[in-house]
């Protein structure tokens, strides 16, 4: 003999919420604490957050307020990677990608935090979907024994205040400005002299 299932409605039941009822001369009591404290409140120090990053104003590229935008995105892109790499509906080459994606997203959400504890940019793009490309800058010059400078293409370099590229040459920016490079000498770093024989 078959027995027939029952279904059974249940009611959700809904927890009671308890309103305070207040007069207007209370609630504007309230208010007017309430502003007091938000006077009170001392403005927001950033102390893991580098001075030059906090000097920089809002409509800099690299201002605070940016970065952290960035950040925020890159959380929310290693949020929706991370569904897909755990998905069992995904194919594994688009599980492959997407995990790939979380790392990428990770690392430069640390190049980004560690440009706010430091005022370095160490990451070769920015932006929001890292869809610029960043040039690095020479902070300290190299030099040839003979004493010419060393450089690399794409890099920025104060001295001739422009971006080295591969058809530019030395010569044109050496007596530029009257530029004189020094002559670097080979010192050996130690008191002893070692030579290849044994």
């Amino acid at each position: 003999m078959a027995r027939k299932a029952v279904k059974i409605k249940r009611e959700k039941i809904q927890p009671l919420k308890k309103k305070r009822k207040l007069s207007e001369e209370a609630k504007e009591k309230l208010r007017n604490r309430l502003a007091e404290m938000r006077a009170k409140k001392k403005p927001a120090e950033y102390k893991n957050i580098s001075k030059k990053v906090l000097d920089l104003s809002d409509d800099d590229k690299y201002s605070f307020k940016n970065v952290k935008e960035w950040i925020k995105e890159s959380k929310d892109k290693v949020a929706e990677l991370s569904k897909i790499a755990r998905s069992i509906k995904s194919a594994p080459l688009e599980k492959q990608k997407a995990a790939a994606g979380v790392d990428h997203k990770k690392a430069y959400i640390r190049y980004c935090e560690y440009y706010l504890k430091t005022g370095d940019w160490i990451s070769m793009f920015s932006g929001a979907n890292e869809s610029q490309k960043v040039i690095p800058r020479c902070v300290a010059m190299a030099y040839y024994p003979d004493g010419t400078p060393k450089r690399s293409v794409g890099v920025f370099y104060p001295d001739i205040n422009a971006v080295w590229t591969s058809g530019m040459d030395e010569s044109e920016y050496v007596t530029q400005g009257n530029r004189e490079y020094p002559i670097s000498e080979t010192v050996a770093l130690t008191d002893k002299q070692f030579t290849a024989n044994i």
